[in-house]
């Protein structure tokens, strides 16, 4: 081993090496960094160059549920809409009683920290809903004062804390709900064990409990919709498998949400999941094929109004149905306004990298979209935010795209970010930041566009906010 090792030492000591000069070498180095510097730009342009791979652009993304909402019937107590069969007016909850009761909801829960009784607070905080909560187990609050009733609509977390209350509050519970016309909001909650046709106690209702539920839908029957609306199946597994539902016994009950067992289809010459057979019969609502899990005690086994909940807010339709249930039960004295003011910003209308830009039929589709939504909002438009350098910095048929959206220029409202989408906070004194504007107002001023005079949104979020000066 020792000898191999020297006649290899000796032979590279004969090799004939010649020095590199460091000039050389630098300049050697340069080249190779701009060659990758080109390739990695190249590739970074057209990823798909090389591959094989064609690149084609995507159809825009469809809703996975239609809206049947167009069926043409009509629930009852409810006005047909000129252009809908499903009326598009909300029902008015609000009667002509003289009510003496206040806007104040009372919550009664098991403790302060159970957690659908925080979810319940949640909500009511969230809509600006004015409540009390006390604890079940505890004396109830004054609910009168003089001749005025303190609490519009009444909640209870758990259905056992209602029906295994202490009878002296229990009546006096349900003698101020028949005064003074108010109604309860009562949810089963889940427990450990499975129940199955169990009896509420005092009631003709029986429930099942520990349930795996799917094909969530709503009764278009029931006046306790408002701003829910019916005429969709919400097909799929529902969350959690601790559903309770609901079983009458009198005609004192109406379904207000139904689903399906999951896994099970049944025989039901009803059952649509697609919602394509049209309107579905009034007792389809009721019948022993489908699960209640919402239901509306209309009082006529008590004198008392309740709406029953099999879940809690797991599933975000029961939140919508919570809150018109508040309004029902409360004949519209606690309801959320309808109401809605919407704004699509599109950021960057330029400021694309070449290969993803908009191209001419794609301004065409958002000026066809944006015609769709004005049937239900009126005079929607989509709010456009643009920094004039970038204009035609892409492809040939990208640049098209920007000519045309420019041609449909009135068709959408503008504002203007900074003319080279930097961001404002960084730049070092006011007028540097001024001359950016400036010429992003002059692009805007040569391109005739509508501009929203009240705000410029630069890139990172960071909001500029102007009075306007007309008023």
């Amino acid at each position: 081993m020792r000898l191999g090792g020297n006649l290899i030492s000796l032979w590279m000591r004969h090799l004939p090496v010649k020095k590199c000069h460091p000039t050389k070498l630098i300049s050697g180095l340069l080249c190779v960094c701009l060659c990758a510097m080109v390739y990695l730009g190249y590739k970074a342009s057209y990823p798909y160059a090389g591959t094989g791979v064609i690149q084609t652009r995507t159809e825009p993304p469809v809703p996975s549920i239609r809206c049947h909402v167009n069926k043409t019937y009509v629930p009852r107590g409810r006005a047909k809409s000129p252009r809908m069969g499903v009326p598009r007016s909300a029902v008015d909850h609000k009667t002509d009683d003289r009510l003496r009761i206040d806007n104040q909801i009372l919550v009664l829960v098991e403790t302060q920290y159970s957690q659908l009784g925080q979810d319940i607070v949640a909500v009511l905080e969230a809509n600006k809903m004015k409540f009390k909560m006390e604890a079940a187990s505890k004396t109830l609050p004054y609910l009168t004062y003089m001749d005025k009733g303190r609490y519009g609509v009444i909640i209870f977390e758990n259905l056992e804390a209602y029906v295994n209350m202490d009878m002296w509050n229990r009546q006096l519970l349900d003698k101020y709900c028949r005064e003074y016309k108010v109604g309860m909001i009562i949810f089963s909650k889940s427990r450990e064990d499975s129940l199955l046709s169990a009896k509420v106690q005092g009631f003709p209702l029986y429930i099942n409990s520990q349930l795996q539920l799917r094909d969530f839908e709503m009764n278009p029957y029931s006046q306790v919709l408002r701003v829910t609306r019916a005429g969709e199946v919400w097909s799929g597994t529902l969350p959690g498998d601790d559903w309770t539902v609901f079983i009458a016994n009198h005609s004192t009950y109406e379904s207000v949400a139904v689903a399906r067992l999951n896994g099970h289809q049944g025989n039901d010459p009803d059952h649509d999941p697609d919602g394509d057979h049209g309107p579905k019969s009034k007792d389809y609502y009721m019948n022993s094929a489908t699960q209640t899990t919402v239901i509306h005690d209309m009082g006529k086994f008590d004198g008392v109004k309740r709406i029953l909940f099999g879940n809690g807010f797991k599933f975000w339709l029961n939140r919508l149905l919570f809150l018109d249930s508040i309004s029902f039960l409360s004949h519209g004295k606690v309801s959320i306004p309808l109401e809605r003011y919407i704004l699509v910003d599109v950021d960057d209308i330029f400021v694309g990298k070449p290969g993803i830009r908009m191209k001419a039929h794609d301004v065409n589709a958002m000026v066809s979209a944006q015609r769709s939504w004005r049937q239900y909002v009126d005079n929607f438009h989509f709010n456009l935010g643009f920094s004039g350098r970038y204009f035609h910095h892409g492809h040939p048929d990208e640049d098209e795209g920007d000519t045309q959206l420019l041609d449909k220029k009135d068709e959408f409202w503008w504002f203007p970010h900074m003319f080279s989408h930097s961001q404002p906070h960084m730049f070092e004194n006011v007028t540097t930041l001024q001359d950016e504007m400036i010429l992003n107002q002059q692009f805007s001023e040569l391109m005739t566009m509508i501009l929203i005079d009240t705000q410029s949104l630069a890139c990172d979020q960071t909001q500029l906010f102007f009075t306007n000066q007309s008023s």
